[in-house]
């Protein structure tokens, strides 16, 4: 494979897909992975601690809480810039000039994301709501196909995103910066045609009324143990130690 190509994820051995047992039990705490197609030049990915709502042979259902701490992979250079901020020259390099990345500390601000991952398919879908609690939008997030290891989750971030708000028409979202990575080479003609065929694909799903758009999930709500409080911060915290060091 070429490192051009978006679906060289590289994780540890022994993983299976998402959908292949034993599965997680509600309630748990799982790890989730964003890792580039160029992670073996740099190290760093994002890391994000979840809590499982569901888990099965359809896919698994995950709960980002607001104000979990994370760890974030960032440009040298670019720290404290948002990742969506930073110049295309500085972010879409090919192959043999990837820019330096550090891990660094952070944190999921607002409000929390319902995530659900169907399985055998490129994408997950996300469940924003509207500061009042009602449903704002399905954000459709195309990713490679998940994997799963232990009590963490692997997938890699595919640029390209649908946003499909109620009563309203599907809308594509960051095509400039897919254009962008492919005229800095960071991605080539035949990935990208690829990760079209995706978006074309989870359109299709959610004409066709797939699970993972059920209306139960733009009603569904944290137990409310699962806040989260100083507590449980510092519990979302020592699941990032191997990335960021002991907490404070």
């Amino acid at each position: 494979m070429s490192i051009h190509d978006p679906f060289a994820l590289r994780v540890p051995a022994g993983t299976r897909p998402v959908g292949a047992g034993p599965h997680w039990a509600p309630g748990e705490r799982v790890r989730w992975h964003f890792r580039r197609h160029d992670f073996a030049a740099h190290g760093t990915e994002v890391v994000q601690p979840t809590r499982v709502v569901r888990d099965d042979e359809r896919g698994a259902v995950l709960w980002l809480a607001g104000e979990t701490p994370t760890a974030e992979s960032r440009i040298a250079g670019f720290e404290k810039v948002n990742p969506h901020d930073v110049p295309d020259a500085d972010r879409f390099l090919p192959p043999g000039r990837e820019p330096a990345r550090v891990q660094l500390p952070g944190r999921w601000h607002g409000r929390g994301v319902l995530r659900i991952v169907p399985a055998g398919l490129p994408f997950s879908v996300w469940v924003f709501r509207a500061p009042g609690g009602e449903h704002a939008a399905w954000y459709i997030n195309l990713e490679q196909l998940h994997v799963r290891a232990g009590a963490d989750l692997y997938t890699a971030d595919h640029i390209l995103d649908i946003v499909i708000h109620p009563g309203e028409e599907p809308r594509l979202k960051d095509e400039d910066e897919l254009a962008g990575a492919l005229a800095g080479g960071m991605y080539d003609p035949e990935a990208v045609r690829t990760i079209r065929a995706h978006a074309d694909l989870a359109l299709a799903q959610y004409a066709a009324g797939h699970w993972a758009f059920d209306e139960e999930w733009t009603h569904w709500a944290p137990p409310p143990e699962w806040a989260m409080t100083p507590a449980e911060q510092r519990e979302a915290a020592a699941l990032l130690r191997p990335w960021l060091g002991a907490d404070d």
